[in-house]
């Protein structure tokens, strides 16, 4: 395969057994095909194209979506692995789309690359050293200017053992590996450290809206970080907490931005697993917080705003047996739902089989990803009217 290639996996449409919603299977091929991670910008063409990865012909590469034809665009013709210095279980590119640049922006053998998604060119912009290890993220600042990652030392070698989704999480978070968060400027490839720990950190995320603010966390079991969320000036170096958890009472964490760029979202729990769940949003600078009482389970909350939320519920196995596409509506002072808007049935056996839900640019549709048919596939769902959909009951399982 190469460069240019054109795909039409045949769209499966169906209505979901549960909710009635009109679902469409955007993918159909033997290898996982998935959108980004639901933080990665994917979107552009006014909402109607996006990025995302598949494994074709024994390999993984980015592609390009137009859901108006429903073609598919092999935009990247990659070869080895994505980290040579450190066992990894997913050898798959991702990155994020700059709207600002209208360019794609993807980290691969410890190379940043840009990518037009158009024409398939690409630029090599910055050539980090090979004994370090790279996050996959590759969100631009708000203006354009700078890619922001981390970049950490590797574990020590390791014996020889099967490595699946996470395994090497017990060992990084009490290994402490000096990790530094760096941004990279995009017309010179010339990169800064502009902050550091000796600590396992990830989710680099920059503003949508502040060029110079970006969040970054303190990752690891949740109930055993101190201070999960935190601010940083990419260009002062300043760091803050955002959502301080001195109390020491909640495990928090997923923090995403809200579409505008001044928000943060996250979810949480307490930290003695007794009691409800919450979920809250505030500005950067930890002003106009809003945090309510949320007894509901999903591994993943993302939204546009405060207004409405969509979660994932839990994989097929778990024991709550929630494998849904769930809704949740702001109605002045609470959460109420959740409304079922499909049946995913997801392992979530690995970032490519996360659900990820996300809503289109227009809040109309919701993209997320399943391997309920054996392969991870990328689905389409029209949810309508919040109030027609159908409640999520205890016995509703049974039923699927």
């Amino acid at each position: 395969m190469s460069k240019g290639e054109i795909f039409r996996d045949q769209p499966f449409e169906y209505r979901d057994k549960v909710s009635g919603c009109k679902v469409t299977r955007l993918t159909n091929y033997l290898g996982h095909s998935n959108h980004l991670y639901f933080t990665d910008p994917c979107w552009f063409n006014r909402g109607t194209s996006f990025v995302f990865t598949s494994d074709r012909d024994n390999h993984s590469n980015l592609f390009r979506y137009d859901l108006a034809t429903h073609r598919i665009t092999q935009l990247t013709e990659l070869s080895g692995e994505s980290i040579e210095n450190e066992r990894v279980f997913d050898h798959r590119p991702a990155g994020a789309f700059s709207e600002i640049n209208q360019k794609h922006y993807y980290w691969w053998q410890n190379t940043l690359y840009e990518l037009d998604v158009n024409t398939c060119a690409e630029r090599i912009v910055y050539q980090a050293p090979p004994d370090k290890v790279l996050g996959i993220h590759g969100l631009t600042s708000a203006d354009g200017r700078y890619v922001c990652n981390m970049m950490r030392d590797p574990l020590p070698d390791l014996e020889p053992e099967i490595d699946y989704p996470y395994s090497q999480f017990p060992r990084l978070f009490p290994a402490k590996p000096l990790t530094q968060i760096i941004r990279v400027e995009v017309q010179t490839g010339k990169m800064e450290v502009i902050h550091e720990d000796r600590r396992f950190m990830t989710h680099v995320n920059p503003s949508p809206n502040r060029a110079d603010i970006l969040t970054f966390c303190h990752e690891g079991p949740w109930e055993a970080i101190e201070q999960r969320i935190w601010g940083l000036n990419i260009q002062t170096g300043q760091t803050w907490k955002i959502r301080p958890q001195d109390d020491g009472q909640f495990r928090i964490g997923h923090e995403y931005w809200f579409k505008e760029g001044e928000y943060i979202g996250y979810h949480g729990a307490p930290r003695s697993g007794q009691g409800d769940h919450v979920f809250g949003y505030l500005k950067w600078d930890n002003t106009d917080a809003v945090e309510v009482r949320f007894p509901f389970h999903s591994f993943h909350f993302s939204s546009n705003d405060h207004t409405l939320l969509v979660g994932d519920g839990t994989r097929v196995f778990e024991g709550a047996n929630q494998p849904f596409i769930q809704l949740f509506k702001w109605n002045g002072e609470q959460y109420i739902g959740p409304k079922i808007v499909a049946v995913h049935r997801s392992t979530f056996n690995g970032q490519h089989a996360h659900c990820h839900p996300r809503f289109t640019p227009d809040g109309n549709r919701i993209l997320y990803t399943s391997d309920l048919t054996g392969y991870s596939n990328m689905y389409l769902v029209e949810w309508g009217d919040f109030e027609e959909l159908p409640d999520l009951t205890p016995d509703l399982f049974q039923h699927i």
